[in-house]
């Protein structure tokens, strides 16, 4: 059995604003801004007005609270046009949502509604013991490989 998704007025305007977002401000200029490695400022001046900094954060905190299904949507959407673009919000809300759930009510009330506005942004930084190019593999001698 399939599974419908059934989207409510306010998720199908928010896609459709995203969408029309997409293919006016940033498909016309993402070649050009990725090959000279240009930050986006009006792109993500844009993302901040739509609200997708807040996208994933509790209404309670001046985000939209959208669902995991509407949200994934627009990574979606955003990640076909410029990857690089959907990185800035998406590693924002990562970091966003460990401090909703994890933060105590005093850190939520002072971060989260200036998180879900843009007035700052965060992200997160994941690293690996012996992994790629993180701090702990540059501390710590790779182990040996093989038998």
């Amino acid at each position: 059995m399939s599974r419908v998704e059934i989207r409510t007025s306010e998720e199908t305007m928010i896609l459709d604003s995203v969408d029309s977002f997409l293919e006016r401000d940033v498909r016309p200029v993402a070649r050009e801004l990725e090959a000279s490695d240009t930050y986006p400022q009006s792109i993500v001046d844009r993302m901040i007005e739509l609200g997708l900094f807040g996208a994933t954060i509790s209404t309670e905190y001046g985000g939209l609270g959208l669902s995991a299904s509407t949200y994934a949507q627009i990574v979606e959407r955003v990640s076909a046009v410029w990857m690089s673009v959907s990185g800035i919000f998406n590693s924002h809300l990562i970091m966003a949502a460990a401090a909703e759930r994890f933060g105590t009510e005093a850190q939520k009330r002072l971060y989260l509604p200036r998180f879900a506005g843009g007035e700052i942004r965060g992200g997160v930084a994941l690293t690996e013991p012996h992994g790629g190019r993180g701090t702990q593999a540059t501390s710590q001698p790779a182990p040996p490989r093989g038998p």
